[in-house]
């Protein structure tokens, strides 16, 4: 795979098997090769364009969605107060379009994740995305999170789910002492039944509101990333 950026910064991914036909004309196939990543490379209609080998955030961003899914400002608040790294044991449930999965089992490769979803349409969305990107470290697992986690010694469980409290005693056993729980609900009140069932963690609820700036004018734009969810990381301190 490959990534194009064009000179107004519109990002292609594409196979390089073939060619690519964009706003600025036609890429041929033979100049998508490894030996000219990192440089520019230009159409039939000479425009240029950047050859770049794409990275997990350029697969996410590229990713086919079926469900809501979580977003990286919130993939990135998981990874940084949960502080897991290469080899952390991590479960996901909820699993969706597979973009949570996909942040995190970049983080922990080699280790695996495991990833819990009971719809099969949306399984099969995320399988896709998985594939595209490369991935070979993710395990979706055709089983309900509610029932109870086959896994054990965990660092990290996240959950995308409409009623979290349930997994919270699953969650006891399966996480080691100093693991994390994590929650992310689009509604306060889910987050406030959550928190009330979390006996034997130490926990916060945070929001995040991402606001970009257009330094051409040196100033915010006006339309703002406002509120996603919240999120409750809950971290295990007495079995």
């Amino acid at each position: 795979m490959y990534l194009l950026i064009d000179e107004k910064g519109r990002e292609y991914l594409v196979k390089g098997t073939s060619d690519v036909h964009t706003n600025y004309g036609v890429i041929k196939a033979e100049k998508l090769r490894k030996e000219n990543v990192g440089k520019t490379i230009e159409s039939h209609t000479r425009r240029r364009f950047f050859l770049l080998e794409p990275g997990i955030l350029d697969f996410i961003r590229k990713a086919k969605r079926g469900p809501q899914t979580i977003t990286l400002k919130d993939c990135a608040l998981i990874a940084g107060y949960t502080g897991i790294r290469s080899g952390s044991r991590v479960v996901d449930a909820g699993t969706g379009s597979g973009i949570l999965a996909m942040f995190l089992a970049n983080i922990v490769s080699p280790e695996k994740l495991v990833t819990y979803e009971i719809r099969e349409d949306f399984a099969e969305i995320a399988r896709e995305n998985f594939q595209k990107s490369n991935l070979r470290n993710i395990e979706i697992k055709s089983k309900n999170i509610y029932d109870g986690i086959d896994e054990r010694n965990l660092d990290l469980i996240t959950l995308d789910l409409a009623e979290p409290w349930r997994v919270v005693e699953h969650a006891k056993e399966a996480l080691k002492v100093g693991g994390f729980l994590v929650s992310y609900s689009p509604s306060i009140e889910q987050s406030k039944k959550f928190y009330d069932a979390l006996t034997g963690f130490q926990s916060e609820t945070v929001e995040c509101l991402l606001r970009n700036w257009d330094m051409k004018v040196v100033r915010p734009y006006s339309r703002v990333l406002g509120h996603t969810g919240f999120l409750t990381f809950a971290r295990l301190i007495e079995k």
